[in-house]
């Protein structure tokens, strides 16, 4: 057997499992509601929802800047497309799941203007220099990326900044123009939950559309869609022989086959994402069926608070930004922190995010960096080969990123995943706003052209 039929065998297999493992995970939600009458799941669960979200971002290299850089200044669309099929086919799934189960997590963020739409322009100014997403850090961290330790110090001390200040600033960012838990259904009117299931089916199909008939390519004619390629109606193999390229030149090690799928137009990688996107949609679905939170930001702000609560209890428990999340309180003049109570499992899916990006790296992708010096193309192009100015850039870009994701009280995974599949207007302001940040900062800092490939 060739070693190319083994790489598929393997990607095959690993999928299946994932897929497996997600309607476990859903159907076991619906079991623990319906029959045992449970609504929330055990903590340590939250390591196996970070591991079935992070595996296929860390198969599709989403926690490489060069990637991300790509995919925020629209050169690359993947990513974007990716996010509709899951938004669009999970909002349908959730609320039709709705109709039965009495009490999904929803988690629906507050619509307050300034912090959303300041906190998203931040957001993505951060991702277009650093190239992560608060996620993608911990993902990079378990693939062995040396310039994501100076990511994640940066996003420790931008969430930590964002806590001691928010006691101050809060009026402004989170009070001024609060319109509340808004969703596109409560906008149109719909209160039953039968009415928002048809208000999702409406969202969904509009997310779905970007995802079947958007080339993933700038200037690509609508044959290069991935509706195109899923029905079999262009059987045309487009590789992107730079990137392709690029990539083995970085990842020697890594499986030549999934480097070339994800870096193509075709069938195969067309229906490929398609059953690798099922399984991320029921795993995002089944997180908040499961009654607990899925976010990936909220961590950095957590480790803060227990640190700050090993130095000086009391200071700590009075923080008005801890007592949000951190399980901090003040009790008869005493402090009290009960790190669980309130964040749920989050670190512990933080947890298995970076466990899972371990686990492909080294077994599915054969990724693993081994923490070795390596810049961004993408940065080493604009900046040069200097490993210091690229971890300045990971540690400024991260800090920014994690400073916006609290100043709006999410981040690509709570805000603009699990929010828009609950059809919160917040978590699509947010978006719109991090895309906005992002282009203009690659444009103007790293030289990417908008909606083109390759550099200006």
């Amino acid at each position: 057997m060739s070693q190319e039929k083994r790489d598929i065998q393997i990607l095959i297999a690993a999928t299946v499992v994932l897929f497996i493992v997600s309607l476990l995970m859903l159907f076991g939600g619906i079991y623990m509601q319906l029959v045992l009458h449970q609504t929330k799941a055990p903590l340590i669960l939250g390591i196996v929802a970070g591991m079935l979200l992070a595996i296929p971002l860390e198969l599709w290299n989403f926690s490489d800047p060069d990637t991300l850089f790509r995919v925020m200044a629209f050169q690359d669309r993947f990513l974007i497309v990716c996010f509709g099929f899951a938004i669009g086919l999970g909002a349908i799934l959730l609320y039709g799941l709705n109709l039965v189960v009495p009490h999904p997590n929803f988690g629906i963020k507050a619509f307050f203007v300034p912090g959303v739409v300041i906190g998203g322009l931040i957001f993505g100014i951060g991702v277009g220099i650093a190239g992560y997403f608060p996620g993608t850090i911990w993902i990079a961290l378990g693939q062995g990326r040396r310039d994501a330790i100076y990511a994640a110090i940066g996003g420790l001390l931008g969430a930590l900044t964002w806590s001691l200040i928010f006691g101050d600033v809060r009026w402004f960012f989170w009070n001024t123009l609060n319109f509340g838990p808004i969703t596109w259904a409560s906008i149109v009117g719909a209160t039953t939950r039968l009415e928002t299931f048809i208000v999702s089916i409406i969202f969904g199909i509009i997310m779905l559309m970007l995802f079947f008939f958007l080339p993933r390519f700038p200037k690509q004619p609508l044959r290069q869609s991935c509706i195109m390629h899923l029905t079999g109606k262009n059987k045309e193999i487009m590789r992107f022989e730079d990137v392709i390229n690029e990539e083995k030149q970085k990842y020697p090690n890594a499986r030549s086959f999934v480097t070339r799928l994800i870096n193509e137009s075709s069938i195969w990688n067309s229906r490929y994402v398609v059953f690798l996107g099922l399984e991320f949609t029921i795993t995002a679905v089944a997180v908040i069926i499961l009654r607990q939170i899925f976010g990936e930001s909220t961590t950095y702000s957590w480790i803060g608070a227990q640190i700050a609560y090993l130095i000086n209890p009391k200071w700590a428990a009075s923080n008005p930004y801890f007592q949000l999340f951190g399980g901090m309180h003040i009790v008869n003049g005493v402090p009290v922190n009960h790190p669980f109570s309130e964040i749920g499992w989050e670190p512990f899916s933080d947890l298995g995010t970076f466990l899972g990006g371990l686990i492909s790296s080294l077994f599915l992708s054969k990724r693993f960096m081994k923490f070795k010096s390596l810049v961004p193309k993408v940065w080493e192009h604009r900046f040069g080969p200097s490993e210091k100015i690229r971890a300045v850039g990971s540690f400024v870009g991260a800090y920014l990123v994690l400073f916006g994701a609290r100043m709006a009280n999410g981040c690509a995974s709570g805000h603009i995943l699990s929010g828009n599949i609950q059809m919160a207007v917040s978590s699509f302001v947010f978006m719109i706003f991090v895309l906005l940040g992002s282009w203009i900062t690659l444009y103007l800092l790293l030289h990417l052209k908008i909606n083109a490939m390759g550099y200006r």
